[in-house]
């Protein structure tokens, strides 16, 4: 009878975590440190490989793109000042001591400590990463719910999707940059808001910056969705082979109760799974995103750091981004190792 009512339920039996049996948490950790360690190390050395000066690249104010010549004498004066004529083992310590106070240095193009302006650009980004993503998950697994009630849905999808997932970010910004936005008069080209703009009202700034964004984000849904039809697609195929859903079949039971309570329930990990491994991409295709509508994110900012070699910049965005890359397949190795549902025998 146990057997027959969790066949008819869909309901499993939960299990013990499976990091907790083949990997243990220790490990995860130390793995997660040792990944921070060389992201960190990497993230200090590579900036001061490039080749230039970031004082042949400077500016006169706080991120004017003003040039300004400095004598040899004001260069030594400006190294001492940024700490950058002490020996790399010396600025090493000394950077990981002001990081681990908080401190990510200050700007040598614009002039400001490093922490305020990602303060500053952070939200911008975000807001861009997380509407694309949410985006991208109700497009995906709504289509993809579409695609397993009908026959020639994957067909037909497949293909665009299959397409779409190969063009890098950036590309299909300028393809929505010249096609769609240059052609049609009220969506904006470029920015996050309008410029001198004054609003009646809160809701009238909002719509604003969501008219302004438009473009970014749909750039970064199109590339992104697919991953989530795929992944959506292929869970959803193998339930409904499963036992349970052949005996709900049998029974004449809805849709509208099958789905929700069987089919999604029972498919959501994978799902959620590829939610986080998706952020990694995500973060680099809004730096390249933001770069073509000249959106104020970390992306605009990381290109003017390379420009103009802004050493502490560039390590403050890229530790960033990295910090929340691994948060994200963090989560991700964790929900592919969580509770497992499987039927007792």
């Amino acid at each position: 009878m146990d057997e027959n009512l969790r066949l008819s339920t869909g309901r499993t039996k939960p299990t013990l975590l499976h990091g907790a049996l083949t990997a243990p948490i220790t490990r995860r950790i130390l793995l997660l440190l040792l990944s921070c360690a060389a992201i960190y190390l990497l993230n200090f050395f590579i900036p001061r490989l490039m080749p230039g000066d970031p004082f042949d690249y400077t500016a006169s104010g706080s991120g004017e793109d003003v040039a300004v010549v400095y004598t040899q004498e004001q260069k030594e004066l400006l190294r001492a000042y940024y700490g950058l004529d002490k020996p790399w083992p010396q600025q090493l310590v000394d950077t990981m001591v002001r990081n681990l106070h908080g401190d990510l240095g200050q700007s040598i193009h614009y002039k400001r400590p490093v922490a305020d302006i990602l303060l500053e650009r952070l939200p911008w980004s975000l807001w861009m990463m997380g509407a694309s993503l949410l985006l991208s998950l109700i497009l995906g697994v709504g289509l993809a719910l579409v695609c397993v009630g009908t026959r020639h849905g994957h067909r037909v999808l497949a293909p665009v999707f299959s397409a779409l997932a190969e063009l890098p970010p950036f590309l299909t910004g300028v393809l929505l940059l010249f096609l769609v936005a240059a052609r049609v008069a009220w969506i904006p080209l470029s920015g996050a808001v309008t410029p001198f703009a004054q609003y009646s009202s809160l809701w009238q700034q909002l719509g604003d910056i969501l008219l302004h964004s438009l473009m970014p984000i749909a750039a970064l849904t199109l590339v992104t969705c697919p991953k989530f039809f795929f992944t959506a697609w292929a869970s959803f195929s193998s339930v409904l082979e499963q036992p349970y859903m052949i005996n709900a079949k049998a029974k004449g039971l809805r849709k509208r109760r099958v789905w929700p309570f069987y089919l999604l329930a029972n498919s959501i990990t994978p799902i959620v799974a590829r939610l986080f491994l998706s952020v990694g991409s995500t973060v680099g295709g809004t730096i390249l995103v933001e770069n073509v509508f000249a959106y104020p994110g970390l992306g605009t900012v990381l290109r003017g750091a390379v420009t103009y070699r802004d050493y502490p910049m560039i390590q403050g965005v890229f530790l960033l981004s990295a910090l929340l890359v691994l948060v994200s397949l963090t989560l991700a190795d964790l929900c592919n190792h969580a509770v497992e549902r499987e039927v007792e025998p």
